[in-house]
């Protein structure tokens, strides 16, 4: 039991689909998302906003401070940017 482990979920399911399908309905209305797909966008948003915290935390690290701050997220950002 211990092996099968869920897997970590940073955004909550209910409230990403929500969003989700209010963006969609500025689009469209009656516009539906299957579950698969809110899924497979809830994984890829996931992944991507850690991606970003994991390099905003590197970049403190760079200037040897403990803590994060806003400018090194714009660096960040400025940084993917330029990596394409």
């Amino acid at each position: 039991r211990l092996s099968r482990k869920k897997p970590l979920q940073l955004l909550p399911a209910a409230s990403f689909r929500g969003l989700l399908l209010r963006g969609f309905a500025v689009v469209r209305r009656g516009f539906g998302v299957l579950p698969g797909a809110v899924a497979a966008l809830r994984e890829g948003c996931e992944a991507h906003l850690l991606a970003l915290l994991e390099e905003w935390g590197l970049c403190a690290l760079h200037a040897k401070r403990a803590a994060v701050r806003t400018a090194d997220l714009s660096l960040v950002r400025c940084l993917r940017v330029k990596r394409g």
